[in-house]
């Protein structure tokens, strides 16, 4: 694995099943050195997280203490119901979960069959009664989009031009409809935050994002760079194949 630190994060690059483990030893190790008793570890949706669940189903690759004592969420989410294919914590539900017979009670998806604003109140109320507006998930998976955005947001996303300080936040993404999205003061409140990005269409997004000029309205996941330390791309061989 090819290591590097960079102004956004440390950066690993390997082949995918390499990574995935990577990605549970940085979950289990933060959760080992900071004694979480109750760890909270929020999945991101897009097809590299569903790869991941499928290797963690074929190797058993969840440590116990997560199975035991973990609570589950997803970073983001389209207000659509879990069953719908494009829901992400229905996609983890259904995809590793229930794999691993998850207790309900340590499920926590968004509630989207609210209006979005007063669902982003509610998640935000049940988190700081579980855990305190001080905090946010210990562990914090992303992925990349094809214009640099990570969780729900996007490029001239209101979110970043005009942080809030709410954990989570509602937001309407032009001809996306409005989706539910941990905000950037969420993300520098997260204990360990984990962007996996895999794939030869994510080669151009990725060097745009490490090599262009910081821009983080246009591209979203620069603004990792203001919590770098605590900040790991798992790069597979192809997405880092334009990367000097």
């Amino acid at each position: 694995m090819k290591t590097q630190s960079t102004p956004y994060g440390t950066l690993m690059i390997a082949e995918p099943d390499e990574l995935f483990r990577k990605a549970i030893e940085l979950a289990d190790e933060h959760r080992l050195k900071n004694k979480i008793p109750k760890p909270s570890w929020a999945m991101a949706g897009g097809s590299t997280p569903k790869a991941f669940f499928q290797y963690c189903k074929e190797n058993n690759a969840i440590p116990e203490y997560f199975i035991e004592h973990g609570t589950w969420f997803t970073s983001d989410e389209r207000m659509v119901p879990l069953s719908n294919e494009e829901s992400n914590f229905g996609n983890l539900d259904r995809l590793l979960l229930r794999h691993y017979k998850i207790d309900e009670d340590d499920k926590y998806p968004w509630p989207t069959d609210m209006n979005p604003p007063e669902a982003a109140h509610v998640f935000n109320d049940l988190w700081n009664k579980r855990r305190g507006p001080a905090e946010c998930f210990d562990v914090c998976f992303l992925g990349v989009g094809d214009d640099c955005h990570i969780a729900s947001l996007f490029p001239h996303s209101p979110l970043i031009a005009h942080p809030v300080e709410a954990n989570f936040a509602s937001v309407e993404v032009p001809t996306r409809g409005y989706r539910l999205t941990v905000t950037p003061h969420g993300l520098s409140r997260c204990g360990v935050v984990v962007v996996m990005v895999m794939g030869k269409d994510k080669a151009i997004p990725l060097m745009t994002i490490f090599e262009g000029i910081s821009q983080p309205d246009l591209r979203p996941a620069q603004i990792l760079n203001h919590y770098k330390n605590k900040v790991y791309w798992l790069v597979d061989t192809e997405a880092g194949s334009k990367l000097s």
